[in-house]
């Protein structure tokens, strides 16, 4: 049967001219002799939990690889992977203290072992990054966000449908006062550019109902989708799969391997495929991952692994209490891992964070510094917000610098027209105002987009 060979084949074929991931790419490196790079990043991936690169920074200190040998330091790190879980860490540290008796040297070991516990402990990690997860999408309703009351389904392209090939796009938008959908990303998608289309289209057709906060109606930033195309499942494909199951069960070996093994990116796209029920891959990886939650011990494999869309994913979850208990602190610690490693929808998504008032985080000029970041690599959203954020601080010059920039991405984008207007009245072009102005509502009435705030200030500011 074609329709399944093709989908399993580029699927497989998907991690044969990725990148290698870090912890993958760091035992490489170890393998190879380069231990000062396999040190710096099992360092790395260690700050974000990852009990086997603990494990590995003892052995470099145990055998003096890369770094001076310290029995005492080896000891400090085989004893933190002990609490995370590894008893050949637990036994390691133990042999260590049988050749290290003296009482001297048992004080220096607790010592040496508390102070790296600080930044590096397993107790640490449960504070600052562990989720909770759970198998339902929201646990408490006042996770849901705005419900969708329109729908227009995404149009299968016909090349795909016929190749047989499915994927999927992780898309993000905004959904305005009116329950309009605005601005739309596409974060991620396999296979890239194949489905991006069709989604884009369909999605900017839907509606929600608005987000009310205290009887008034507000703006949902960054609604995060992660939308699956999967062919029709007949009698036919039901007939085969079992047969086809064995000819490929090398290949999805190899995946499992990939991700065993520490492949970051494996992990990611392993746990997107995890979160559909009718993709063929899906099917076949379920088989060896059947816990209900192993989409979501995968992601999170993945951004222990240092993977910043993994990283981005699970932060935006702890944030709206998806698939996990929700916990502001570890998803903005999520985020801001992703953020600097340059991902620029973290950087705007902890822009935005930090720009809320009811917050204990907010700070407007941290949060300036990461739309900008964002901005710099021509982050739509981040320039939009910027200009508006510019303009409430009548700071013209630069909300002007910032509304060029967003102007060649989207000219007749109601926001930005509407910001011309202001700019223009500032500098007593009333006349221009009015037409910018004017201009801005008609390209909200054309998009179905809130336009409230664009008609009070024609009221407001008439001539």
């Amino acid at each position: 049967m074609k329709l399944f060979t093709t989908v399993i084949l580029v699927f497989s074929l998907l991690f044969s001219w990725q990148t290698k991931a870090d912890m993958l790419s760091a035992t490489l490196d170890y393998n190879t002799a380069k231990y000062q790079r396999a040190f710096d990043e099992f360092q790395r991936l260690a700050k974000l939990g990852h009990k086997d690169a603990i494990y590995n920074i003892g052995v470099m200190y145990l055998y003096g690889q890369g770094v001076s040998k310290n029995l005492i330091d080896a000891h400090s790190w085989f004893s933190l992977a002990a609490d995370y879980g590894l008893d050949e860490a637990r036994s390691a540290a133990r042999l260590i203290e049988q050749e290290l008796k003296d009482q001297k040297t048992s004080e220096l070991l607790e010592s040496s072992f508390q102070k790296l516990n600080l930044t590096f402990g397993y107790e640490h990690y449960q504070k600052t990054l562990l989720p909770m997860f759970n198998d339902k999408q929201y646990q408490l309703t006042t996770n849901i966000p705005p419900l969708r009351i329109h729908k227009v389904d995404a149009k299968y392209p016909k090349k795909a449908y016929e190749k047989g090939i499915e994927g999927w796009v992780w898309l993000e938008f905004d959904v305005d006062e009116s329950g309009a959908v605005k601005d739309v990303d596409i974060i991620d998608a396999f296979p890239n550019k194949t489905f991006n289309r069709a989604i884009y289209n369909a999605v900017r057709r839907w509606r929600y109902e608005p987000l009310m906060i205290e009887g008034k109606a507000k703006n949902y930033s960054s609604r995060s989708l992660l939308y699956h195309f999967t062919t029709f499942k007949g009698k036919r494909y039901q007939a085969s799969f079992s047969q086809q199951k064995k000819s490929y069960q090398k290949k999805i070996n190899q995946l499992i391997e990939g991700a065993e093994q520490g492949n970051a990116l494996v992990q990611y796209y392993i746990a997107n495929w995890l979160a559909a029920d009718e993709h063929n891959a899906t099917r076949l990886l379920r088989s060896h991952w059947q816990k209900k939650t192993a989409g979501s011990d995968l992601l999170l494999a993945s951004a222990i692994n240092g993977y910043p869309n993994s990283q981005y994913r699970l932060g935006s979850n702890l944030l709206r209490g998806e698939y996990t208990q929700a916990d502001r602190q570890k998803g903005l610690n999520w985020l801001i891992n992703a953020a600097q490693s340059g991902f620029s929808y973290a950087q705007y998504r902890l822009g935005r964070e930090l720009l809320d008032k009811q917050s204990l985080e907010y700070d407007v000029d941290k949060a300036k510094r990461w739309l900008q970041s964002a901005a710099q690599q021509g982050h739509f959203r981040a320039l939009r917000d910027l200009v508006a954020i510019e303009l409430a601080a009548q700071n013209y010059q630069s909300a002007a610098q910032y509304l060029k920039l967003a102007l060649k991405q989207d000219d007749d984008h109601p926001d930005l027209l509407l910001a011309q207007a202001k700019i223009l009245q500032q500098q007593k072009h009333y006349t221009k105002s009015q037409e910018k102005a004017n201009e801005a509502l008609q390209q909200a009435k054309s998009r179905q987009w809130y336009l409230s705030n664009i008609a009070a200030y024609i009221d407001n500011t008439k001539l």
